[in-house]
Parts: C-alpha cells; sequence; structure tokens
C-alpha cells in the first residue's frame, strides 16, 4: 500500500503500477590539452527523478481528483508499506496524465513525472 500526502490532501492508490528512478552522476571529467590524461572531480550523483504510474482501479472520481492534485504546486510525500526504497519527499514535473487503461477499459491510470527532493 501506497499514500501520498502534501499537508492537506491524501492520494491513495490500488497500486503503483510503474516506477522508474535516475540519477544524474555529479562527477566531472575534463580531458587535459595535449595529453591523454584527464582531470576528473568527484561529486555525488543528484536526487532521483523518474516517473510513476498510479493504478486507481476503477473509481474515476478518485482517478481525477487524484490527476487535479498533482497539477497543484505541492511537495508530496510518499510512504510504503512495502517498499521502503521508494519512500520520499517530491515534486511533480512534466505532464500529468489520465488514462483509461487500454485492455480493461476500466481501469484508470495516472502518470506524471518526478523529482526528489529534501524534505
Amino acid at each position: 500500500m501506497a499514500t501520498f500526502s502534501n499537508g492537506t490532501s491524501t492520494i491513495v492508490p490500488v497500486v503503483i503500477d510503474g516506477y522508474h528512478s535516475e540519477s544524474e552522476s555529479g562527477t566531472v571529467v575534463d580531458r587535459l590539452l595535449g595529453s591523454e590524461d584527464v582531470a576528473v572531480t568527484l561529486r555525488p550523483a543528484s536526487l532521483r527523478t523518474g516517473t510513476m504510474t498510479l493504478n486507481m482501479g476503477v473509481d474515476e472520481i478518485a482517478a481525477a481528483t487524484a490527476e487535479t492534485l498533482l497539477r497543484g504546486a505541492h511537495v508530496w510525500t510518499l510512504t510504503t508499506v512495502d517498499r521502503d526504497t521508494v519512500d520520499m519527499a517530491f515534486v511533480v514535473t512534466g505532464t500529468v496524465r489520465r488514462d483509461l487503461h487500454d485492455e480493461t477499459r476500466d481501469v484508470w491510470l495516472i502518470e506524471f513525472g518526478w523529482q526528489e527532493v529534501n524534505p
């Protein structure tokens, strides 16, 4: 079970149906003129960014509400019961999309981009 909260509103999907994360390396590599060597500056990677898909089940109103809430200007907290590694504070980035599942024509999906932030 997953819970998304922004301090005033909560979204509880049936399941997180898709989760993708990546982090960009902060390490800088510069080629040295006239040499085969490189100068390396080690830096930590950025916070995670990615996309998520929420399965809202057959409840069209809950899906529409989740879409509207995710379009707002909020810092969200994701808390899960069984997947602690995805718990985080994040902001929504890019497009928020609501789809009626192609195969079932009955299940509502919400897809959005996200950027992890420090709480």
